[in-house]
């Protein structure tokens, strides 16, 4: 990957409905190499997606968490159970396998706080191997950006 490709990164990280044309102008190339490189970084599983940030609160989605995870054990059984369970719940847009007090942070949206508590107890208390759990509460989103922390000038 070349200083060209991570600004062609930048671009699409601003914007994913770009046009070819519109990424070579930002980048000063002509769109036939632009669209080469484009097609080479997917191939490559550098760009894995195109994707749209969504306002969740016009979807009606009010309230959105954080949540950290406890297991009782980290044995392979209770880590696979547990991610398998996971994966059957749109509710949790990310959930992340971590390090520190905690095994794993959940990303949640629901509707409001009646929603969680449907959630909290139909869900979270049915997960296998759950030893606790900790919930935060999104007041303010202060940042919140798709955009690539490579320096253009890399």
């Amino acid at each position: 990957m070349d200083k060209t490709d991570v600004r062609i990164l930048h671009a699409l990280s601003k914007d994913s409905r770009a046009s070819v044309e519109a990424v070579a102008e930002t980048v000063n190339l002509s769109p036939t190499p632009v669209r080469r490189r484009i097609k080479r970084l997917e191939d490559d599983g550098v760009i894995q997606n195109y994707s749209v940030a969504v306002d969740m609160k016009r979807c009606g989605y009010n309230l959105h968490l954080f949540i950290l995870i406890k297991l009782k054990s980290r044995d392979s059984n209770t880590i696979a159970d547990f991610e398998r369970r996971i994966m059957n719940q749109p509710q949790i847009t990310t959930c992340q396998l971590v390090t520190g007090p905690y095994d794993y942070i959940l990303q949640v949206f629901l509707p409001n706080m009646e929603g969680y508590n449907d959630f909290l107890r139909s869900v979270l208390s049915e997960l296998p191997g759950v030893f606790g759990l900790e919930t935060s509460v999104v007041i303010s989103p202060v940042k919140e950006t798709p955009a690539l922390p490579i320096p253009v000038d890399f």
